[in-house]
């Protein structure tokens, strides 16, 4: 909550949030597999899905669709990353917390690709990706 000089009741000055970034036209998209475990693999099916410009409907590329298989093994390789011993777990809490801020520090730097790549909008808004098949089952481009 701030207070009447503009600082929060910790002490800490009031932020405001980085400014909205404007939209990438043209995005290269340089992944398309399923990323498990740091590597990237095809879908255990050999399916993949349309990913569209909504505002377009024009395709921008086809990723791998993950079914359950793929699921299993994401599930698998989280269950024993954060098992006893694991490098995880070995880590000590200042590490962990570097490689969060690392992380936070490249959300934040990508912010406005995360959001092309991340969000389904209707035809005649931003230029946003649209991820993943209608619920219709049909292609969304």
């Amino acid at each position: 909550m701030a207070t009447a000089n503009g600082a929060v009741e910790n002490g800490q000055p009031d932020r405001k949030p980085p400014a909205l970034p404007r939209p990438i036209r043209n995005l290269e998209v340089k992944f398309t597999k399923i990323f498990i475990n740091n590597e990237w693999h095809e879908s255990k099916s050999g399916k993949k899905f349309a990913t569209c410009n909504p505002s377009t409907r024009e395709q921008i590329c086809e990723v791998e669709e993950g079914d359950k298989p793929d699921v299993d093994k994401a599930v698998e390789a989280a269950q024993v990353a954060f098992q006893r011993g694991s490098p995880w777990r070995r880590l000590d809490a200042l590490s962990r917390g570097r490689l969060l801020h690392q992380l936070a520090d490249l959300v934040e730097r990508d912010r406005a690709t995360l959001a092309m790549t991340t969000s389904c909008a209707s035809p005649g808004m931003s230029p946003l990706v649209s991820v993943g098949p209608s619920l219709h089952g049909t292609s969304p481009c």
